[in-house]
This record gives C-alpha cells, structure tokens and sequence, in this order.
C-alpha cells in the first residue's frame, strides 16, 4: 500500500517477513485475502447468505456507511442482509477492482477495493448501478482461515437507487481505518 510522506509517494511498511517462507506465506495470504472479497460478492450476487456469513469472523463487525451504527456479530450482520436482499432482484453482479493489502501483522491485514455492482428488478423498476469501495479488517481466525473483521462500505455514485448515496470517497483516512468511527 502507498502513503504520502515528504511529498512523496512511499511503501507503507508491511508487518515483517524476513525469511523465504515467511515471504511464501504473506504471498499464499494475499491471495487468500483477495479471495474474501471474490466470494463475499459471488455470495450476495446469488443470494447465499450461508456464503455471506462465512465471509465474516464470528464478532465481526459491518458498517454501511460512515454514518450508520455498527452491526455486530455474524448473526446480526446476516440479519442486516436479509433486509438488503430485495426480493424483486432478479440478477445482480458485483466487480471488485484495485485490491490493496497491508499487512498489519502476520494475521491481521487492511483491505482497500473499489467496487461496481448492476442490480436488474423483476418489477418495472430502473436498474441500478453503484460504485463505491470497501475498505476491511481481514484477520486469520481460528481455524487459519482469513475472514472480515471489519467492513465498511462507502459509496461513490449510485444511479436508479432508493438511497442515492454519492462522493463518499472524498477526505477518506489513508491508510483505511475501517473502526475510525467507533
């Protein structure tokens, strides 16, 4: 990940890896962690929220937006998406872009990606197009699996939505601190 130091353009330092296998793993890691989110959006594009949940630590944590309460806890975060999940959606794909990695610790990673998602309705309403990011805690849980910890959603533009949310990436804290609100 890039930061900005003394007007320049810098590596922000990862968690150390200094032997060859050390450097393997982080390798293995990141294209663990990547695959979080490909699986995350593959889950909601299809409705599978036994798929969602996996995605999540079991006191995982889920932000809507900068200004929404926090949902906690696996359960509660699932809650939240059976009432997202509109039944009158009849396909939906979501593309994940720019995925940056910074590894806080050995186990514990910071996750920024933008995203671009379509929804089409069964009903005769518009579709809608959104584009935003996702900024993510990701931790190794017990089980040496890599799962959210924290995820934040924050939107770009939305065309044909009922919220409307847009330029929400303005003024963001870099690196991403997906709990800066709490």
């Amino acid at each position: 990940m890039k930061v900005i130091a003394g007007g320049k353009m810098r590596t922000l330092p990862d968690a150390p890896a200094a032997t060859l296998e050390e450097r393997v793993q982080r390798l293995e890691d990141a294209a663990s962690i990547r695959e979080i989110l490909y699986h995350y959006t593959r889950s909601v594009d299809r409705g599978d929220f036994e798929g969602i949940g996996s995605c999540y630590m079991e006191d995982g944590c889920f932000l809507a937006s900068d200004h929404a309460k926090p949902i906690s806890g696996r359960e509660n975060i699932l809650g939240v998406f059976g009432k997202l999940m509109d039944p009158e959606i009849k396909t939906s794909a979501h593309f994940i872009t720019n995925q940056q990695i910074h590894f806080v610790t050995k186990d514990e990673a910071l996750v920024f990606a933008y995203f671009y998602a379509n929804k089409s309705f069964r009903s005769q309403r518009e579709d809608e197009l959104t584009w935003g990011g996702y900024e993510l805690r990701v931790c190794r849980d017990t089980d040496g699996e890599w799962r959210i910890k924290t995820h934040k959603v924050f939107m770009t533009r939305q065309d044909g939505s009922l919220t409307g949310r847009c330029e929400e990436q303005w003024k963001r804290p870099w690196p991403p601190e997906p709990e800066h609100l709490n």
